[in-house]
Formats: structure tokens, sequence, C-alpha cells
């Protein structure tokens, strides 16, 4: 009797590993693919018709393998996702031609019928359907990195912490040669981008900017996490070190001044939440070893700073820092417009996605240019514009959420080494900090609005996740 159980047991065990195991490679496959091909936030780019279907096989296998179990594990933040696509989906149901004209802002599209000599149709509550629809299958790729890294072990995340690190720190290494080379050198991938700056795997340089900024405190985590001989931690703290230090320029030759903000406070959350590895885990193979280890680390932290400072200022990234930005001027002239934009939708919106219509019907001609303002350039302005009430209620929900986390994250910040939720804290530490980072980013830009981002921002919000449940515990 005992026998079998143990063998059922075993059987079961291995069972779920390689399910455990193909979690992990979606989740690296939506990690890397959404870096490498979904890099902006436009919904015509050519790259999305790798990326959507990447999205929708990876959700679907989630759905089908992972979902009892994330449902299991993170409760609350699949139904927070349940929700917002819930919302997203509503705004698409068509309605009685008596309903949707009488909501805010429906009157120039009446008019435009009328004026066609034309009966209305029955029409959803979104002014721009197509938009909407973009919207709703670009949730496809967070959901389905919600489920496959909810199932997944300690040692997966600490794995997809450094595959992060990887992939921002390829994304500056490009943006640096896309600085230093021609405005229309072939490392920039997207056909509408920051050309001249550094944009590295992305398509906006505030974009670049914010994700270098938040590697911060994930180099933080890793440092806390390290586990090794005394002549080994000294090396990985100096490539730390100097890796950190290294970002600072990289950030500089994004030319964002949001950028320059964002890595201080990144700097802050890994002052602020780093634990000091301990300094001995085991014995030093001999004195000339750990000297050896300690000239590799402190050369490699000089050879990386001085080649990367010499690169930067010669950049014309730095100096379009001290210029006026013809963008910026227009975020600021166009604030009055969608601030009136927003009332007149309020409190249902024009519909997610529909920013650029809702816009365009009020826009002064005095605004009318060959720029294209695609954003209000702040989430906290196009959120009650285009979804209204629920979008805020949504966003409460969100903050509600973050502060849970963080509570918890204090409460357990005093966590001694030894205990198996240490490392879940470091992560969820770690996660907090890169969702503070595009927070604040998006108070000027639009940062999750890119599917690459939103998939890291989605791991970062499950590391939070994890370390909520075990302070539960």
């Amino acid at each position: 009797m005992s026998s079998s159980s143990t063998a059922a047991g075993g059987s079961r065990a291995s069972v779920a590993q390689p399910e455990r195991l193909s979690a992990f490679i979606m989740a690296t496959a939506l990690l890397v693919g959404g870096f490498l091909i979904a890099g902006g936030a436009r919904d015509d780019i050519v790259s999305l018709l790798i990326w959507r279907p990447l999205s929708a096989l990876v959700l679907v296998f989630a759905v089908i393998f992972h979902g009892a179990e994330a449902w299991r594990r993170g409760k609350a933040l699949i139904l927070f996702a349940v929700v917002t696509t819930a919302l997203v989906a509503a705004n698409l149901i068509p309605l009685p031609p008596a309903v949707w004209s009488g909501l805010p802002g429906r009157e120039s599209v009446v008019a435009v019928y009328r004026a066609a000599g034309m009966d209305l149709p029955w029409q959803p509550l979104s002014i721009a359907q197509v938009r909407t629809w973009n919207a709703l299958f670009s949730l496809m790729g967070p959901v389905a990195m919600l489920l496959t890294t909810l199932v997944l072990s300690d040692r997966r995340h600490r794995q997809l912490l450094y595959i992060c690190l990887g992939l921002g720190l390829v994304s500056g290494i490009i943006g640096m040669v896309q600085a230093i080379g021609p405005s229309d050198g072939p490392l920039y991938f997207y056909q509408i981008t920051n050309n001249g700056t550094s944009v590295g795997l992305f398509a906006n340089r505030n974009h670049q900017a914010a994700v270098l900024a938040s590697l911060l405190p994930l180099l933080a985590a890793g440092l806390t996490l390290f586990k090794g001989k005394p002549d080994k931690l000294f090396f990985h703290r100096a490539l730390t070190y100097a890796t950190a230090a290294l970002l600072v320029p990289l950030v500089l030759m994004t030319g964002s001044r949001a950028g320059i903000v964002l890595s201080l406070v990144g700097a802050l959350c890994a002052w602020f939440w780093v634990r000091r590895p301990p300094e001995a885990s085991g014995r030093v193979v001999g004195i000339r070893s750990e000297h050896r280890s300690r000239l590799v680390g402190v050369a490699i932290a000089v050879g990386l700073l001085f080649a990367v400072i010499v690169i930067s200022v010669r950049t014309p990234a730095l100096t379009r820092l001290m210029q006026t930005d013809p963008a910026s001027e227009l975020r600021i002239a166009a604030l009055p417009t969608v601030i009136a934009a927003t009332w007149r939708y309020f409190p249902i919106g024009s519909g997610i996605g529909t920013f650029v219509e809702a816009y365009q019907i009020g826009e002064p001609d005095a605004l009318i240019s060959e720029r294209y303002f695609n954003h209000a350039h702040n989430e906290f302005l196009e959120l009650p514009m285009t979804g209204g009430v629920p979008a805020l209620i949504l966003l409460a929900w969100a903050v509600v959420l973050g502060l849970l986390a963080l509570r918890a994250l204090w409460r357990a910040r005093k966590i001694d080494r030894s205990d198996p939720a240490y490392g879940r804290q470091a992560l969820g530490r770690a996660g907090l900090s890169v969702i503070l980072i595009l927070v604040l980013a998006s108070a000027t830009d639009y940062p999750l609005r890119v599917p690459s981002i939103a998939i890291y921002a989605t791991l970062a919000a499950v590391w939070c996740s994890n370390a909520f449940k075990t302070v539960r515990k």
C-alpha cells in the first residue's frame, strides 16, 4: 500500500515536472519573442503578424495545461485579468441606436450618419471598433504570461530574472550602437521611431529608458540572491556594480529626460531593498584565486565604464537633453484638448484604444500638423478618456493590489536568509520596483501599451503575488 502510493506520487511528480518545464519554455518564448519583435505600441507594426499568433498559441496551451493550477496560485491576478478583458470586450458589444446615440460624445457620429442620409445602425460603445479589437488582441500576451509564470518554481523565476536582465542589457548595447551610428542605420527595427537616439529593441526612446532604469532593482535582487564562495561573491558584486554604473550612460544615450528621473527612482529602490549576501558560504580555494577574481572583476568594471563613457560623450543624444523637444511642446499644447475630450466622453469613455479618433474629433486647427499624436502620453488621462469610470475602477483596483503587496513586503523586510520564502521576497521587491518605475513612466508616456513591456510588467506582478502569498501563510 505504501510503496504503491509512493510510486503513484513519484509518477505524478514526473508528469508535473515536464508540464512545469513547458510553462517555463512558453514564458521564455514570450519574453524573448516580445523583446525581439514586439517593441512598439502601434497597431500597424508588421511584426505583429508573428507576435499575435505566437501569443494566441501560448495562451491556448497555457489555459489548457496550466489554467487550473494558475487559478489556485493567483486568484487575485487572474480575476483582475478576466475583468480587464471583459471590459474591453464589452466595448465591442453592438447596442441599439437609441442606446449608443445617447451616450456622451456621440453627437458627431450621429451627425455623420444623418448628413449621409443613413439610418442609425446598431453600433458598439467604441467609436473606432478596429482600435478596440486591437486592444483586445493585445491582452493575449500578458494573460498568457500570467498563466505560465504563476505555476513556476522559485528556481525558474530566478532564471527569468536573469533573462530579463540579459534582454535589457542587449537592448542597451544595441541602443549604444544606434546612438553612435547613422540615424537611419539598419539597427532601427521600426519604421516610425526616434532616429539618432538609443531606442534599442523598442520603437520609442522613452520606453528604452524606462526598461533600462528598471534593471537597477533587478540587479539588486540578483546580488541579494547570490550564493557562492567569497571570491566569487566579490566578482559577482563587482560585475553588478559595473553593470549598474553602465546603465547610467546607456540611459543618457536615449536622450530621455524622464529616463534620468526613472533611473534615480530605480537606484533608490535598489538601495532600499537590497540585502547584503553572506560574506562566506564556502572556503576560498587560495589567495591567488581570490586576488585573481578581484582583479578580473575590477578590470571588467573599469573597462566597461571607460568604454561607454567615451562613447556616450560623443553621441548627440546628450545635447538633446538640453534642447527644446518639439514632441514635448505638442503634448503640453494638446493637454487642454485631451482634458476636454475626457469630459466630453465621461463617464462611459470613447472606447478602449480609441484615443486617436476621440482626440481628432475635437482637435483645434492650431494643433493640426504633420506630427501624429497617437496617445495622450499620460495614461492617467487617457484611461478615463477612453475607458471612463470602469477604467478608473480598474486603476484603483490595481493600486490596491500594489499597496497590499507593498505592505506584505514591508512586513517581511527582515526575513532571514534561511527562510524558504527569502527568494520570493527578494523577487517581490524587484517586481514592485519595476511596476513603480513603469507606472511613473506612464505619467509622461505609454510604456505599458508596448507588448514586450506589458509582458515584463506581468512577470513583475507575479513576483509581487508570490511574495504576498508567502507572508499571508
